[in-house]
Order: structure tokens, then C-alpha cells, then sequence
């Protein structure tokens, strides 16, 4: 049992050293794509991949780890280097989960009560299990109700998603 805790104390340190490089080269690499007004080019289909990646090795820092320069490469290569700040944003959620395995995303259109979170959590991870982290947000769009997402899988109990269902069904009732 001593053995297990400590393998574990070794493998939280492992993880938190790692996870501190990552974020501070990830966000470095965000930061200097802000500051560099470059992202349209590196975004432009018409750009060639050798421009992009001069471009790119000239924001990225010199010591950032290796991963972080080709993730950068592969959305560039893609055009799709406006998401590098949803990467950053969602790589932070799951360090402040602690790189739990799986989130479930609700979405209310007012603040949740602490309560009112605890029942919700309570049903969900007895459904989908204990180890799910939870993540909060507002969208007044939704109308009201809930709308928790689990992966692919959506529980849709808006008023915005009832009104939907309703107008499909009287639209294939005529």
C-alpha cells in the first residue's frame, strides 16, 4: 500500500511538471500569435506551408517543447490556427479538472444554485459515471432549462430544444 501512494506522489509530480511546461509554452506560443497580427496569413490557404512555418518558428519560443511547435505546424498546415485559443482554453479546463478523463459541459441560461448543482451532478455521474469533472456557463439562448453535454452526447432540456422538438413535430404532422 506504501508502495501504490508513493508511485502516485511520483506520478503527480511528473504530471504537474509536465503540465506546467505545456501550459507556459502554450500559452507563450497564444500570446506572441496575438501580438504578431500574423494570423491571417498563417491561416491563408494561398500562404505556402515553408512561409507558414518561417513565420511560426519566429513566434514560437526557442525552448518551447517540441509538441507545442508542431501542433502550432499542423493548424497552420490546416488553416485552422484561429483555434489555437479554444486549444489553450479547453487545455486549461482539463488541468483545472486535474486531467480528469471526462467533462461533462452544462449550459443554463441563469447562475446555478449550489444546490441545484449537486442534484444535477448526483444524476448525471449515476448515469455516466463518478469521475466526471463538471464545467459551468451561461447562454441566455437556451431560453431556460439545462443543457448538459457528455462528449458526443447531448441532454437537451431547454426550452429552446423543447420548442425545436415541438416545431419538427407539427411540421411532419401536416
Amino acid at each position: 500500500m506504501a508502495d501504490k501512494a508513493l508511485a502516485k506522489s511520483y506520478a503527480r509530480a511528473v504530471f504537474e511538471k509536465a503540465v506546467e511546461k505545456y501550459t507556459r509554452d502554450l500559452h507563450a506560443l497564444h500570446s506572441a500569435l496575438a501580438k504578431s497580427n500574423l494570423l491571417t496569413r498563417l491561416d491563408n490557404p494561398g500562404e505556402s506551408f515553408d512561409s507558414k512555418k518561417a513565420l511560426i518558428n519566429g513566434l514560437v519560443p526557442a525552448q518551447a517543447d517540441p509538441e507545442v511547435r508542431n501542433l502550432a505546424l499542423l493548424l497552420a498546415s490546416k488553416n485552422q490556427l484561429h483555434l489555437l485559443g479554444d486549444v489553450v482554453g479547453e487545455f486549461d479546463r482539463m488541468v483545472a479538472h486535474g486531467g480528469a478523463g471526462k467533462f461533462a459541459q452544462v449550459t443554463s441560461t441563469i447562475e446555478l444554485t449550489g444546490e441545484e448543482k449537486g442534484k444535477l451532478e448526483a444524476r448525471v455521474r449515476q448515469q455516466y459515471g463518478a469521475d466526471l469533472a463538471f464545467d459551468y456557463r451561461l447562454d441566455p439562448a437556451i431560453l431556460g432549462g439545462v443543457v448538459v453535454r457528455i462528449g458526443d452526447v447531448v441532454i437537451d432540456g431547454s426550452v429552446a430544444g423543447k420548442l425545436a422538438v415541438m416545431k419538427q413535430k407539427l411540421q411532419s404532422a401536416r
